[in-house]
């Protein structure tokens, strides 16, 4: 799983959200993939839509739940949670198909939809520190 944010908001009112251009770059080299971004696009970086599970642990450990990652960036990240959760300000995202760990920041929340900035992530394999081996513990609970 790539580190994302996903700043983008598919309701919003704006005429237009993304421009898409098929022709090569001013320096004749070819655009990275076929679609190029142009300024009018929110994100700081753009995104790739995903479907991946993974668990939202708040910084006390005392709430953990399970969402879906719809899309990531290179800067965070957009969540599907489900109905009766409300996710915190600061937490950690743990991607249980990759065994990393992210410390996540809310940026926008839309129902049923979040969107988080998301830090360097934590390898869950052979964690490091005391906070990497708690993460482990959640990560491992959910993957059975």
């Amino acid at each position: 799983m790539q580190r994302a944010l996903a700043s983008y908001d598919p309701e919003s009112a704006e005429e237009t959200i993304l421009s898409i251009e098929f022709s090569e770059g001013s320096s004749g080299q070819a655009a990275a993939g076929p679609f190029s971004l142009t300024a009018r696009d929110k994100r700081s970086a753009p995104r790739r839509r995903v479907l991946l599970s993974a668990v939202v642990v708040n910084r006390e450990f005392d709430a953990i739940f399970p969402c879906q990652v719809r899309d990531v960036s290179d800067t965070g990240a957009r969540l599907a949670i489900p109905d009766s959760f409300l996710v915190p300000a600061g937490f950690w995202l743990i991607a249980v198909s990759s065994g990393l760990a992210y410390e996540a920041s809310l940026v926008w929340r839309r129902y049923p939809h979040a969107g988080v900035a998301l830090g360097e992530p934590i390898e869950l394999d052979e964690p490091p520190t005391r906070l990497a081996k708690r993460l482990r513990k959640v990560w491992v609970a959910h993957t059975r």
